[in-house]
């Protein structure tokens, strides 16, 4: 048996390793194209896709394996909506033809795509650029660029976390350009990019770009802009701080907290303490994420009495920040937070106790099945924060939920994952009835692939 035939025996996952989607284009130059293949072209571009099936179907009965065609006749589908369809032909092909199995795989999941990013629905064409952001390859970065320009701000903001994720060697370009977006919501998602790099990226000093934002005219775009100077470094950025908290109003307050947090400084310590006693439940439950953001066991007394807050965001907010400190000795008051009243207090101390070695998987399995969404989504939030492959029994749950955005958060959860019962989770929420749904599970088949590959990718937000 030749070195070929024995690659076509492969399973399927190891095939599209092996066939890794490259995201390029495949097809025959036009000199190579028959007429009934032109024809079926032109009856595409024209939205007739019905037609195109039609003729596509004559040119695949004198040769089966004719790549160009089963493209076509696979976006004609997924245009149609017929996504299931898409994806049984695709399995059917593959068993006969095994290296089609990639390339038809990866129409399936651009043409899902390219469609939700016409959408009209701005939340389908927000999913179409966190799609492409999470599948992690940049030489799909053109396909959202111009969704830069797109007239819903969220459209925008998710466009602009999409380049973090996906870099590539403009992508700084892009990011300072949404600089200049008339909406601050857009600008701060500018600022969090650049937060999550190294010191200095492409040779560039990252807090020379963030000065720029550190000048903007809201609050919120210079506090966090400033935070993440002063996380690098940047003595003078956190005394700016501290001049720009005493200038904010009462109700602005919960952004010096936050700023605060991000700055990762130690001298913000005593700062965070005096807010987490604030009279603003709000203000006390920002500083109590904050402590969780520097993590210093100096916090674990304040945690402590944040267990025992009145508002249940508080007590909520110390379950989790106490896990990240890491400190045993929480255990057991987090273990009595099992019993606490809120579910999401609950689902803290749970997420807290996994962060300190403790795994209660019951109380994930109740929230889901809880009857506030809210609660059912936290539930995958945290599974996605804390528990990885261990969590993928209790997300294949929540793939069923009546909610979509339930559904979404499991396919972004397992899109984290890696692995052959993954992959085949989230290419069959393509089939979701859902668009937004489908859109994302297209945009992480598309990730897992890649991971699958090798590519290094980066880590999804927990948002």
């Amino acid at each position: 048996m030749n070195k070929t035939h024995k690659i076509l025996r492969l399973p399927s996952t190891l095939l599209l390793l092996i066939f890794v989607l490259l995201w390029i284009p495949v097809g025959c130059s036009p000199a190579e194209k028959n007429l009934t293949l032109v024809k079926a072209e032109q009856a595409y571009n024209k939205g007739n896709y019905t037609e195109v099936i039609s003729l596509v179907e004559q040119v695949l009965k004198k040769k089966p394996d004719a790549l160009p065609a089963l493209q076509l006749k696979t976006r004609a589908m997924v245009a149609l909506s017929r996504i299931a369809d898409a994806l049984d032909h695709q399995s059917r092909i593959e068993k006969k033809y095994p290296e089609l199995a990639a390339p038809l795989l990866q129409e399936i999941i651009l043409t899902i795509i390219k469609t939700s990013l016409k959408n009209e629905n701005y939340f389908v064409r927000s999913a179409a650029v966190k799609a492409v952001g999470e599948m992690g390859n940049a030489d799909l970065l053109p396909l959202i660029i111009p969704s830069m320009r797109d007239k819903e701000i969220f459209v925008r903001f998710f466009t602009v976390e999409s380049f973090g994720q996906l870099e590539g060697p403009d992508f700084l370009k892009l990011v300072m350009a949404s600089g200049q977006d008339p909406s601050s919501m857009v600008r701060v998602a500018a600022v969090k990019v650049l937060a999550q790099l190294e010191k200095t990226h492409s040779g560039l000093e990252i807090n020379h770009l963030l000065a720029t934002f550190a000048k903007d005219s809201d609050p919120t775009v210079r506090l966090l802009a400033l935070a993440a100077m002063s996380k690098n470094g940047d003595e003078a950025a956190f005394v700016k701080i501290v001049s720009e908290i005493k200038k904010l109003p009462q109700e602005t307050q919960v952004l010096a907290v936050s700023a605060l947090g991000r700055s990762k400084n130690e001298t913000a310590i005593p700062l965070i303490k005096a807010y987490s006693t604030h009279n603003d439940h709000m203000i006390r439950m920002y500083a109590s994420e904050a402590m969780g953001v520097i993590a210093s066991d100096a916090f674990h007394p304040e945690l402590l009495k944040g267990l025992e807050d009145t508002d249940p965001a508080v007590r909520g907010a110390s379950a989790t920040s106490l896990g990240k400190l890491g400190n045993p000795q929480a255990i057991p008051l987090l273990e009595k937070h099992l019993q606490d009243e809120s579910p999401m207090v609950r689902l803290s101390a749970a997420e807290g106790l996994k962060r300190l070695g403790q795994n209660h998987p019951i109380y994930y399995e109740k929230a889901l099945s809880h009857p506030d969404y809210g609660v059912r989504h936290f539930a995958v939030s945290s599974l996605r924060r804390t528990w990885g492959k261990e969590g993928l029994a209790l997300l294949r749950l929540a793939l069923k939920d009546k909610a979509p955005r339930v559904r979404t958060a499991a396919i972004r959860a397992i899109g984290e994952m890696g692995g052959a019962e993954s992959l085949e989770l989230v290419r069959n929420s393509m089939k979701d009835p859902d668009l937004a749904v489908r859109t994302y599970a297209a945009g992480n088949t598309g990730r897992l692939i890649n991971k699958i590959a090798g590519l290094a990718l980066k880590n999804l937000k927990s948002d």
